[in-house]
Formats: C-alpha cells, structure tokens, sequence
C-alpha cells in the first residue's frame, strides 16, 4: 500500500508541478510550508467496539509551487500530515498522510500585504502502517475553503499565513474494511488548519 500511495503522490504532484509551469512560468516561486491542524474527525461506532480520535491537534509540512496570472494564482504542493490516532479498547493506529492540494488564491490589489481568498481540491493519500491499513482507503478527496495574506520580503520573497478549512468530500474508511464493516458513521478528513508559507 505505502508503494503504490507514494507512486500515486508523486505522479499527482508532477503533473500539478508541469501543469503550473507549462501554464505561467514567468513568475513561478517554489516554496515550503507548515503549519497545525486541528481534526474534527468523529469516534466510530462498530459492534466490535467503538473507536475513539485521539490527539486532534496535529502538525503539516511540505513544498509549494506558486504560480501567478495576475489577481488569480494557483499553488499546488506536496504535505504531508501529522493526523492523530484511533484508540480501540484493546488497541490502537495512528493515522498520518500524504496530501495534494491545488490552491486557487484570488489576491485583493493592496500593496506590500496582499490579502487573498483561496480555494480547490485536495488529494488525500492515509498512511497506517500497522493492520489497520486494509480499513483506509488508498485516496480520499477533500475541499479546501481560507484566507490569507502575501506579505512581501523583497527580491520577490514572500510569506504568507494563512486560515484554512478542509472538509471531507468523502469518507476515508473502506465499507467491506474487517474494522469497520459495521460502522454507522462515514468518517471523513475536516477540520481547521494554521499554516505558514515561505515563497522564494
């Protein structure tokens, strides 16, 4: 599973990268990222014992490509995520992840700091290492909806702090998974994220 996800991510994220630079290479920046999730995922009821979220509070890391066509500007990137862990009567798993975004930010004409609405769809690869992982899909797709604002540093070097929301298109477990075969609920990725771009 961990192959085929890292095959899948790294495919997804050339083809955003080449889409971006083939599309508006005049003035590209590549960049990093990180930053805190709060998750909101719910507990899981199952006839075998229900599965409590532990440790909401994670933290991200990554790379950006921010491309620029004058008010619109789309930045795609490769994170990865600190989620949390399930916790079940008798055991646990915990849950990271890979993901790829495709930012759409809309930038406000205000000089020296550039407030931006932003918005677009994420690919969402989990990764649990132990037996649990057959219970999660391979890929699950979100929305992400925030603001932020671009605060120049000179020689085309920027920040950028963002507010971000992330709701789950779909959910992240499999139906006929042995753990959740049972489940009344449909889990699925959401909740609020800090983050902090460096662009350069």
């Amino acid at each position: 599973m961990y192959i085929q996800t890292k095959r899948i991510v790294l495919s997804t994220l050339f083809a955003a990268l080449l889409l971006g630079s083939v599309a508006m290479p005049a003035q590209a920046q590549f960049g990093v990222a990180a930053g805190l999730n709060f998750e909101t995922a719910d507990d899981i009821n199952t006839s075998s014992g229900d599965a409590t979220f532990e440790n909401a509070t994670g933290y991200h890391l990554g790379v950006v490509y921010d491309a620029a066509a004058g008010p619109l500007k789309i930045r795609p990137g490769l994170l990865y995520r600190k989620v949390g862990e399930y916790e079940f009567p008798n055991d646990r798993t915990e849950i990271e992840r890979f993901e790829v975004p495709v930012d759409l930010k809309f930038t406000l004409p205000v000089p020296l700091v550039t407030p931006y609405l932003l918005g677009g769809p994420m690919a969402v690869f989990p990764r649990v290492e132990d037996a649990f992982g057959d219970d999660f899909k391979d890929v699950s797709y979100s929305l992400n909806i925030g603001v932020g604002a671009a605060i120049s540093l000179g020689e085309g070097a920027t920040l950028q702090p963002e507010l971000r929301y992330e709701y789950g298109i779909n959910e992240y477990t499999e139906d006929e998974g042995d753990l959740f075969e049972d489940a009344d609920d449909e889990p699925r990725f959401q909740g609020v994220a800090l983050r902090l771009h460096a662009t350069f």
